[in-house]
This record gives structure tokens, C-alpha cells and sequence, in this order.
């Protein structure tokens, strides 16, 4: 039976004798899994790959990533996801689900959304956490590309993240962004900016200390930078999250991954890693 997926990919993980190791990496379409990237440090990493090198008008993805208990694994798109035009006006769409059971940690690194001229896109997120479990996710949306190299030439972009811990809603995040209709520019939009980041962290350990030890650190590595600006706040409970509008994709990662650099070596006490991609 045909799928109803221009392409899939199942990635899961599981704990054997203390460490991760992948037992699931279906694919088909136009997605691909690369092999286990060998990393500085001992944790199963992995890209997600559109094989097409973007998204074209009408498709639809689909990408699942589990973890059962006690694992660790690190996962990233390989590229942005590039959007290509919309002229007939059709939805491109890409649903992202993601399981982590108790004590395990899930690093999901997902690239910022390069919209084209005319594109129409909607990302969906939805995470499903066991206690004791952690969470760094990214994502982004940038200004797009044109043939004119005018910003903001796309139709409508929605990016909606929920995660929830043991079936609660911690976090619920939906970025609509409509430039035939908003002031791209104007305050309450991108203000000026050029790119648009964020990064949540869940951990039952975040509270008002972490955060200032975050926000302090990058207070001093940011200050007088005027490419980009960033705010840190916490959620309800078990989480930050930091958002970031910038210039430039390359000065909002910075921000981004120093952030969760920080976060996993001098907080959590992991070793550094680096993501192995060209900005």
C-alpha cells in the first residue's frame, strides 16, 4: 500500500549493557539516516537526510525518533530545510514525533527552515517524555530566499512544538508567520532581523539558578554584539527556553549552541561536542 509520506524515517534507540545503540533506522522515499557519525564523544549521533536537498510543493514528511530507557543519543537535520516555491498554493508539511523514556537524554538538533519565494510550510513537533528523561531541541526560521534577494518572500510558515512529560503539557509553541499580510520588519515580528532562533531545554532540574547561570554566561560572551539579541526565560516547570533574532544564521548558532554547549559540559558535566556541519 502506497504511503501517505513523501518520506519517513523511524529512528530508535535502545540501552544494551550500558550503552546506546540504534536497533531501529527504517527509512523510504526521500529521506535517508546516515551511519553513526563517530563523535569526541561516546553517544550514538545521527543525520536525518532529505535526499532532494529540500522540500517541493505538496509533500509530506515524516520523521519519529524514540529512545527507551536509560539512553543517550544525539540527532540533527544534516542541511536547513530548504522550502521550495508554492506557486499552485499547496502545503508542504513536515511532522517531527518524538518518544524518550525515563532516564534518557535526547539531543535533537533541528536546522532552521530556509523558505523559498512563494513557499507555504508547516512544521509539527510533538514530543512525549517519561520522568527522569532530558531534553535540548532546536530549530529556526530564517528570512528566506528570492531571485530578487529581497527577505520575506515566502506565503506562510508554521512551526508548532508541544512537549509533555508523563501525558502534562510543558511546552506549546506555534510560530505563524504570514509575510503577504504581517510587517516582517515591524516590532512583534522579526524586527529588523534576518534570522530567528530558539533552543528548549526540559530537565527537572532547571530552576531560577541554572537560569541565571546561563543568562550570565551569555551576557558576558554577547556583550556590545550588535548581530544579534537574545532573551532566556523559564517555563512553568522543568524548563527554559531561549530565543534568539539575529543577522546572520552563523552569529544566531553561536548564541544557540553556546548555550546548550554550557548547559550539557559545565552543568551536566558531559564532554565537548561539536556538530560536524558547515554552517
Amino acid at each position: 500500500m502506497k504511503s501517505q509520506f513523501d518520506g519517513e524515517i523511524r529512528l530508535g534507540f535502545t540501552n544494551r549493557s550500558g550503552r546506546t545503540v540504534a536497533q531501529t533506522t527504517y527509512r523510504r522515499g526521500n529521506s535517508r539516516i546516515s551511519g553513526n557519525i563517530p563523535a569526541a564523544v561516546d553517544v550514538p549521533y545521527y543525520f536525518l537526510i532529505s535526499t532532494g536537498g529540500g522540500f517541493t510543493e505538496g509533500e509530506t514528511y515524516l520523521q519519529e525518533v524514540s529512545l527507551e530507557e536509560q539512553c543517550h543519543a544525539i540527532v540533527t537535520t544534516q542541511t536547513p530545510n530548504y522550502i521550495y516555491k508554492c506557486d499552485g498554493g499547496r502545503l508542504t508539511s513536515q511532522n517531527n514525533r518524538v518518544k524518550i523514556g525515563k532516564d534518557s537524554f535526547l539531543e535533537y538538533y533541528i536546522d532552521e527552515t530556509i523558505p523559498y519565494a512563494r513557499a507555504r510550510f508547516r512544521q509539527n513537533t510533538e514530543i512525549q517524555m517519561a520522568r527522569g528523561s532530558r531534553l535540548i531541541m532546536t530549530d529556526g526560521l530564517t528570512a528566506g530566499w528570492s531571485e530578487n534577494e529581497e527577505p520575506f518572500q515566502y506565503r506562510d510558515i508554521g512551526l508548532k512544538t508541544d512537549i509533555r512529560m508523563d501525558g502534562r503539557l510543558l511546552f506549546h509553541d506555534f510560530l505563524l508567520v504570514n509575510p503577504e499580510e504581517d510587517h516582517m520588519h515591524e516590532i512583534g515580528c522579526f524586527e529588523g532581523s534576518m534570522n530567528y532562533n530558539s533552543a528548549v531545554i526540559i530537565d527537572e532540574g532547571v530552576d531560577e539558578a541554572m537560569l541565571e547561570e546561563l543568562r550570565n554566561f551569555l551576557n558576558q560572551k554577547f556583550t556590545g554584539s550588535d548581530e544579534v539579541r537574545f532573551g532566556l526565560s523559564l517555563l512553568d516547570r522543568y524548563g527554559l527556553v531561549l530565543r534568539v533574532l539575529g543577522k546572520s544564521i552563523v552569529g544566531n548558532r553561536e548564541v544557540v549552541y553556546s548555550m546548550t554547549g554550557y548547559y550539557r559540559e559545565k552543568i551536566l558535566g558531559y564532554p565537548h561536542f561539536a556538530l560536524r556541519k558547515n554552517a
